[in-house]
C-alpha cells in the first residue's frame, strides 16, 4: 500500500466526539501514577536512611554514657586492693547523676569500713577506717575532657555539723584523678564516715578547684542541722547503713579535730572556713604520681 492510499484509509476512520478528552485524561493518569511510584521509592530510601541514622546516633549516645566501673577506676589508679573491695558485697553502687555548673557528675559507688576488711593485704593498700568514693565528670556540652585537673571540688558533709567545720579538709581527704576517653574519673577518699550514718551524710560537689565549703556555697540551719546547696553546688545523699553508726566514735572524730564544740546557731557572716584556714589545710600533688593529691595540714 502506497503512502497516499494509507492516508486515505486513516482519514476515513471516524472518532467519537470525546476521543481527544478521554485520551488526554488517560495520559495524565499514567503520568500521575508514574510520579507516585517514584515518590514511594524516594520515601522508602529516605526512611531507610533515617533508620540507619537513628541507629548510628543511638550507638553514639550509648557510647557517650558508658563509663568504667568503680573497680576499673580503682585498678587504673593502681590500687588492686581497692578494686577488689569494689567487687565485695559491702560495696554500694549508686550511679546517681547531677548537673554541677558545666559538668554532668555521676556518683558511681562507694565502699568503706568493714567492706575493706578482706582486701587490706592486697597490693595498693586500703585502710578499714577509710571511705572511698568514685565519681565521673562529663562536660554537659559534650566536649571531651583531656586533662585530669578537676574544675570541681568534692567534700563529704554531715547534717548537724556546719560544712565549714566537718568536710574533706577535716576528715583527711585525698583524691586521685585521671582522664580517659573524654571522661574525668575522680577517686576520693577520706576518714571512714560510717560512724555518722545515723545522720544524713552527703558527698557535695561544687565549682572550684580544692575550695573548702563556705556559706556562699551552702546554707546551714544551726537549729535543725540541715544543709542545703546554693547555686551550682550539688549534694549526693550517701546510702549508708544506719546500723553501722557509732555516735561516740563520730564525736571523737569531731573532738580530735576541733575539740568539743557546741552546734553553731548560724553561719558566720565573714568568709567561713576560719577553723580550716587556721589549721592551714591544703591539697598537695604527689610529684611522683601526677593526678594524686592529699589534703594535708601545714
Amino acid at each position: 500500500m502506497n503512502k497516499e492510499a494509507y492516508r486515505a484509509q486513516v482519514d476515513a476512520v471516524s472518532f467519537s466526539p470525546d476521543f481527544q478528552d478521554r485520551t488526554m485524561a488517560r495520559l495524565q493518569a499514567l503520568a500521575q501514577e508514574k510520579e507516585q511510584k517514584t515518590m514511594k521509592k524516594m520515601n522508602l530510601r529516605t526512611g531507610l536512611v533515617a533508620v540507619a541514622l537513628t541507629a548510628a546516633l543511638s550507638i553514639t549516645a550509648y557510647a557517650a554514657v558508658t563509663l568504667l566501673r568503680p573497680q576499673d577506676v580503682a585498678q587504673r589508679a593502681g590500687n588492686e586492693a581497692l578494686a577488689a573491695a569494689f567487687e565485695q558485697q559491702e560495696a554500694v553502687t549508686v550511679n546517681e547523676v547531677k548537673t554541677v555548673g558545666d559538668y554532668k557528675v555521676t556518683l558511681m559507688g562507694l565502699v568503706g569500713g568493714e567492706g575493706l576488711s578482706e582486701v587490706e593485704s592486697l597490693p595498693g593498700g586500703v585502710a578499714r577506717d577509710k571511705t572511698y568514693a568514685v565519681l565521673a565528670y562529663e562536660r554537659a556540652d559534650g566536649v571531651a575532657i583531656q586533662e585530669d585537673v578537676p574544675d570541681l571540688t568534692v567534700s563529704p558533709l554531715v547534717e548537724g555539723y556546719a560544712p565549714w567545720r566537718l568536710n574533706a579538709w577535716t576528715l583527711g581527704g585525698g583524691v586521685t584523678t585521671f582522664a580517659e576517653e573524654g571522661v574525668l574519673y575522680y577517686l576520693f577518699e577520706c576518714d571512714n564516715i560510717e560512724p555518722f550514718a545515723d545522720h544524713t551524710v552527703y558527698l557535695s560537689v561544687y565549682p572550684g578547684t580544692h575550695i573548702p565549703p563556705s556559706a556562699e556555697l551552702f546554707d546551714f540551719d544551726g537549729e535543725s542541722g540541715a544543709i542545703k546547696a546554693k547555686g551550682d553546688a550539688a549534694l549526693f545523699v550517701l546510702p549508708l547503713d544506719k546500723t553501722k553508726a557509732d555516735p561516740q566514735k563520730a564525736q571523737a572524730v569531731v573532738d580530735d579535730t576541733f575539740g568539743p564544740q557546741p552546734m553553731e546557731s548560724q553561719a558566720p557572716e565573714e568568709e567561713p572556713g576560719d577553723d580550716v584556714e587556721s589549721k592551714s589545710f591544703s591539697f598537695l600533688e604527689d610529684p611522683e604520681r601526677p593526678g594524686e593529691y592529699q589534703i594535708i595540714e601545714n
